[in-house]
């Protein structure tokens, strides 16, 4: 085989074994979110849950937001040490089945940084978040108008958030890929369970990296028809 065809085929499998799920590194960059297949309140599916983020009824209401709604767009940085989620989610107050049609319901827009306590988990490839309750913080804008603070939540945990595949690869909760699960606050109030991140993770790749495999697999195939 000649040597350029080899060095192409070297790159393609290179960027095909990044990609693959198993042993999935947490690179530097910007990822795609959505639902994570086993969130206890499921369905509808989520990537994030807030209970009582209102006081809706005389019951315990959970809150959900579906990341793969054709409305959501949420993405997650990474860059060094923080780690910033960003963008718009559709949800509401979670039924059971499916979301009740009230004023709750609709687009919400978040924005959480953390910045503190950003590190990579010992003895592991995952990164999270090892600090105290209270120290990230960011917003949740809703439908009704209002605007409310979300904190990270340590509790009893060890961490307020981690992404990555566990520490034996084999991904969390049986997604085999990366997932975000971390626990939140919002209002200013203690925490409420279950209120927390539950997402997985997709690396966007990077316009000079889809171009070379673009580029990559032109080469091959013209190489391949001049033989």
């Amino acid at each position: 085989m000649h040597k350029s065809t080899l060095a192409l085929s070297a790159i393609v499998a290179a960027m095909s074994a990044a990609s693959a799920g198993h042993a999935a590194m947490i690179e530097d960059g910007l990822y795609q979110l959505h639902n994570h297949p086993d969130g206890n309140a499921a369905s509808p599916f989520y990537g994030m849950r807030l209970d009582e983020l209102y006081n809706a009824t005389g019951g315990h209401d959970i809150f959900t937001f579906d990341f793969d709604h054709v409305d959501s767009n949420m993405q997650m940085t990474i860059d060094g040490t923080e780690i910033h989620i960003f963008g718009t989610v559709y949800g509401g107050r979670d039924t059971g089945s499916s979301y009740a049609n009230d004023s709750y319901l609709g687009v919400y827009t978040v924005d959480f940084t953390y910045n503190m306590g950003v590190m990579t988990v010992p003895g592991d490839d995952d990164v999270w978040v090892d600090t105290t309750n209270n120290v990230n913080t960011g917003t949740i804008d809703t439908p009704l108008g209002d605007t409310i603070a979300l904190e990270d939540e340590r509790g009893n945990y060890g961490y307020s958030i981690r992404i990555g595949d566990e520490n034996n690869d084999n991904g969390h909760r049986g997604h085999d890929g990366i997932s975000g699960w971390g626990w939140l606050n919002h209002g200013g109030h203690p925490h409420v369970a279950a209120s927390d991140w539950l997402f997985t993770a997709e690396l966007v790749p990077t316009p000079g990296a889809a171009s070379l495999f673009a580029a990559s697999g032109a080469m091959l195939i013209r190489r391949r028809r001049s033989n």
